[in-house]
Order: C-alpha cells, then sequence, then structure tokens
C-alpha cells in the first residue's frame, strides 16, 4: 500500500510543480483565473486518483496470471 500512496503523492507534486510553473512561460491571466485554478486543481487531484488506482488494478491483474 505504501507503494501506492508514494506514486499517489509523487504524480501530485509532478502535476502541481507544472500548474504553476507552466503559468510563468504563458502569462495571459484573464478575470477567471480564480475559476480555472480551482478547477483545474480537482481535475488534477481525480486524475491523480484514477492513475494510482490503474497501478493498483495492473498489479493486481499481474498477481492472479
Amino acid at each position: 500500500m505504501n507503494r501506492y500512496i508514494g506514486i499517489f503523492i509523487l504524480t501530485l507534486i509532478v502535476v502541481f510543480l507544472l500548474f504553476f510553473i507552466l503559468p510563468m512561460f504563458i502569462w495571459r491571466f484573464t478575470s477567471d483565473i480564480d475559476f480555472v485554478s480551482y478547477l483545474v486543481a480537482s481535475l488534477v487531484l481525480l486524475a491523480t486518483f484514477i492513475i494510482t488506482q490503474l497501478f493498483y488494478i495492473i498489479d493486481l491483474l499481474k498477481g492472479k496470471k
């Protein structure tokens, strides 16, 4: 289980670093930047959870063979 927690945390760190670094290169802020930021952050959390679950399912299927 520690492996999947590590994958989850590592994926979150990488995505949030990209989330804060990429806007420095694309400097077009709109008036709805807060809404977009919250939307992206929630989608990132959902995607990270799905990626971690996919790793778990892959390992579970490998164990059955």
